[in-house]
């Protein structure tokens, strides 16, 4: 993750995605804080790449991490995704309207892994973000 971080920070975008993608599977057992910012700065990579149909659903995964555990982005990662969020709308304004089906994604994301969310507070998953 920090790695990761780093990397994006530097503008690396596409080394960035790499290492992201490349960890993915230590989300499982990894506690909220991690989820959140791993989801938020593998969000960014992705829309720094100009993929913004996964960068929307990595981002809107680390806002639901951030909605079930608040606190769990720092304050400087909260507006690191605020800002990207917002930049984000605004490209997708701009944009043509993305293809419904799955196509080649800059990083061959994948969907965000499923939030066990608890059961007051619905059945939110990653799959029903758009």
């Amino acid at each position: 993750m920090k790695r990761g971080a780093a990397l994006y920070a530097e503008g690396r975008y596409i080394e960035a995605a790499d290492v992201f993608e490349k960890t993915e599977y230590m989300l499982e057992g990894s506690d909220p804080r991690e989820r959140a910012e791993y989801a938020a700065y593998r969000g960014l990579t992705l829309l720094g790449l100009g993929d913004l149909r996964y960068a929307q659903r990595w981002m809107a995964y680390a806002y639901q991490v951030e909605k079930l555990h608040p606190g769990s982005l720092r304050p400087a990662e909260r507006d690191k995704l605020d800002a990207g969020w917002s930049e984000l709308g605004n490209r997708l304004d701009r944009a043509p309207a993305l293809p419904s089906t799955p196509g080649t994604a800059l990083a061959a994301s994948q969907p965000p892994p499923p939030l066990a969310l608890p059961e007051e507070a619905g059945s939110a998953t990653p799959e029903a973000i758009p």
